[in-house]
Parts: C-alpha cells; sequence; structure tokens
C-alpha cells in the first residue's frame, strides 16, 4: 500500500459506509474534500461528521500514523487545520501541537480486500511507477542532473528578462522579482504587477517611515479601497491619498478583487505578505549587495525573519482582529523564494558579470535547502525515488511537468531503458 493507492481509496469512497475512529467513535464522511497539489494537507476543505458534530477542514493521508513526526507536520503550522488523520497501519497515536490526539481513521480495517487489488495502476500519475525501481539508480541520477540544469536555465532565463526590461538595473530587477515570489503560487501575477508599478527607488524614499511604504504599497495594490474597516486603514488611506497627489499616479492600478484569498491560510493571506515584503525592503535597501556578499545561507535568512510589529501582530486583515500571532516569514516560505529570487538571481549576475563564484554558491545553497513536499514530489518519493534536497526536489518539479504530465516516456532516460529492448 502507498498514499497514492490510499488517496484513489479516500477520494472515491472505496471502503464500508459506517466506519470508525481507532478511538472506536463514529464517523461519517460527508465530503472527502479537494486535493492539495500545493504543500500542506492532501486533501482540503473535506467535511466530516464525529458523533453527530460536523467537522470542515484537511485531511492528511499515510501509510503509517507514525508518517506524521516522519515528515515533521508536528512543526508545520500549516497542519494545524488537519480535521482527520487517515492511516493503513495504525502505529502511533498523533497529538495536535496543544496536546489533543488527531482523529484517526485506519483505512486497512475498513476496505475490502477486492478494493486493494483494484486500484489500477493506470491510475498512478507516472506511467513508469511499476518498473522504476528496476532502471540503474546511475540513470536516474542522470536524469535528475539533466533536470536540475535545465530548471534552473528556465530561471535563470526569466531573470534575465526582468533584467534586461529594467535596463540592467540589477537592484530593480530584484525587488521586482522578489514581489513575485511574495506572492507564492495564487498572487504571483498581482504582486508583479504592484511591483512594477511602485518603483524601488520611489519606496526607498520612505524607508525611514513604514507607513509610508504600507501605504503606497497596499494603496496600489487596492487594498485601501472603501468601506474603511478600522483606524489603521484609515491612517494608511490617509498617507496615500497624499502620495499619490505628490507624485501624480494614476487611478487604475490594481484592485481587490484581483488578489486570491479563497483556500489560503492566514499567513498566506496578501496583507499579511506584503506587509512582511514592506518591513524587508524598508530594513535592507542594498539587498541584493548583502545577497552577493554573505555565504551562509542561514545568515540570509536572517535579514527576512523580521516579525512585524504593532498593528499586524493581531491581524491578518483590515477591520478583523486575531489572535496574537506569528509574523515572521516561515522556513517554507524563505525556502520558496530562495528557490524562486534568490538562487536565480545569483546565477544570473554570475554569469551576465562572468563571476563563477556566485553562481557556485547558488548550487551550494541548492543543495542545503531540504526538499519540497508537494504533490509532484510525492508522487516520485511513493515509486522510490530518495528527495532530500532542493536540487531533487527542483529536478522532480521540471521532469514531472516536462516528461511524465505529456507522457513524452520514449524521450525521458527511464523510460528509454524500460521501454527500449536491449
Amino acid at each position: 500500500m502507498n498514499e497514492l493507492n490510499m488517496a484513489v481509496i479516500w477520494k472515491n469512497r472505496r471502503f464500508q459506509q459506517n466506519p470508525q475512529l481507532t478511538t472506536g467513535e463514529s464517523i461519517q464522511i460527508i465530503s472527502p474534500g479537494i486535493e492539495n497539489s500545493h504543500a500542506g494537507a492532501d486533501f482540503q476543505h473535506a467535511r466530516i461528521r464525529i458523533n453527530e458534530l460536523e467537522w470542515i477542514g484537511a485531511v492528511e493521508l499515510h501509510v503509517k500514523a507514525s508518517d506524521w513526526l516522519l515528515h515533521r507536520h508536528d512543526a508545520d503550522k500549516s497542519y494545524e487545520n488537519v480535521i482527520l488523520h487517515v492511516v493503513w497501519e495504525d502505529n502511533q497515536i498523533i497529538q495536535y501541537e496543544a496536546g489533543k490526539p488527531i482523529p484517526t481513521l485506519c483505512l486497512s480495517k475498513w476496505v475490502q480486500k477486492d478494493q486493494v487489488e483494484s486500484s489500477p495502476a493506470s491510475q498512478h500519475p507516472l506511467a513508469c511507477h511499476a518498473f522504476f525501481e528496476s532502471v540503474s539508480w546511475n540513470i536516474k541520477s542522470d536524469m535528475i542532473s539533466q533536470m536540475i540544469q535545465a530548471r534552473m536555465l528556465e530561471k535563470y532565463k526569466d531573470m534575465r528578462k526582468i533584467l534586461i526590461e529594467n535596463k540592467g538595473d540589477w537592484e530593480e530587477a530584484f525587488y521586482i522579482s522578489l514581489a513575485k515570489s511574495f506572492g507564492f503560487s495564487l498572487n504571483a501575477e498581482p504582486m508583479l504587477r504592484l511591483a512594477r508599478s511602485l518603483p524601488l527607488k520611489l519606496i526607498l524614499l520612505y524607508r525611514d517611515r513604514h507607513v509610508g511604504i504600507e501605504a503606497a504599497l497596499f494603496g496600489i495594490a487596492g487594498l485601501l479601497e472603501e468601506p474603511i474597516q478600522d483606524e489603521y486603514q484609515f491612517e494608511l488611506r490617509r498617507e496615500y491619498i497624499h502620495l499619490k497627489k505628490k507624485h501624480a499616479w494614476p487611478e487604475s492600478h490594481l484592485q481587490k478583487s484581483d488578489w486570491k484569498m479563497l483556500r489560503l491560510r492566514p499567513a498566506n493571506f496578501p496583507q499579511i505578505r506584503l506587509a512582511q515584503f514592506a518591513e524587508i525592503i524598508r530594513a535592507n535597501c542594498a539587498l541584493i549587495s548583502l545577497l552577493l556578499e554573505m555565504q551562509e545561507l542561514k545568515t540570509i535568512q536572517q535579514l527576512f525573519e523580521i516579525p512585524l510589529e504593532g498593528y499586524w501582530g493581531n491581524h491578518v486583515q483590515f477591520g478583523k482582529k486575531s489572535a496574537p500571532h506569528h509574523t515572521r516569514l516561515g522556513a517554507s516560505a524563505f525556502q520558496s523564494i530562495c528557490i524562486n529570487t534568490l538562487i536565480p538571481m545569483l546565477i544570473c549576475y554570475s554569469r551576465e558579470r562572468n563571476q563563477p563564484q556566485y553562481e557556485q554558491k547558488a548550487w551550494r545553497w541548492l543543495a542545503e535547502l531540504h526538499g519540497e513536499n508537494n504533490q509532484i514530489t510525492r508522487y516520485f518519493s511513493s515509486i522510490g525515488l530518495p528527495i532530500k534536497t532542493a536540487r531533487e526536489s527542483q529536478a522532480c518539479i521540471h521532469w514531472y511537468r516536462n516528461f511524465c504530465e505529456k507522457k513524452k516516456c520514449l524521450q525521458c532516460a527511464v523510460g528509454q531503458a524500460i521501454l527500449t529492448p536491449i
């Protein structure tokens, strides 16, 4: 049994209709949820009923219950919204951070043998999965090397394009790419538009006044439009109106509707990400110089771990007060920024300036970052490919999107080894 087969069984409800949790409590599956292709639990927006009480949240699947700890979910805040842990082997009690046991369904007790055997191989997203382990490690290792080179070449070209658009201004190119990274997958496009509408040089005029920077960013982002929710938003709007007149900014920029907020954890709300971005730019006006000078990844990470103080310490949106929460950029968020901006910038600078030491540092950092845990990397992990660092995880993303997803098996070295007669 593997997690992918479990996902098929869970998604299609191929188990007895009246299962019980490991505690003996009755459970009804109203909706198994939506498969999650990003970081976080396997299924989102599931609906279950435990002892007549309905729950809505995430569901995480593991072959063994202890895999929760093995995958370090206990240290990841994005798994705090899990309402059900579905396992095949209940070998350990798993608890929330507060110490309460997570409701657990041991799927193997409620699935008929024929359902296990009927999980068709064709449903696996990797066509080679049944033969993958038989392929020589040298072939797979070479494929990983080719894929990571191709992946980083794409990122270098994207960075170089931004540099050319900004007439060789390295600081501005870095600022724009960093803004895009702060949008992550869902809000990268509006963050990119925002940065292009608000040049770095203008932002730095107000680096001694965080209200000025936030007013400019939130205003052009379209997040200060009426109705005003509270005094802080009113203060930012008043400052933005002043800046708009002073710099003759046009009326049309982004609108609130341009930002995606559904299916986002509070820490990923655009308001929080914008506030973090504003503070990092304010506190480090020469980020690219620091990027080039610093040798250790941990040192550069500290520049991105600036806590937000005041208003954003107990708000995630305007007018909606929340419990006090961590406002530092999380480890997984920094990893994404590192992969998508810091490392590509080092490679681009190295190649454009013919200074190989920066690209060497970029490759070293890529090998120091932990491998990403997302749907694509889980596909490869499930068939026996070790993914220890970001080098392997990024290679797998390129591999899957350019070969596996497009069914180009005969153009893949692994596919050739399986399908081509000796």
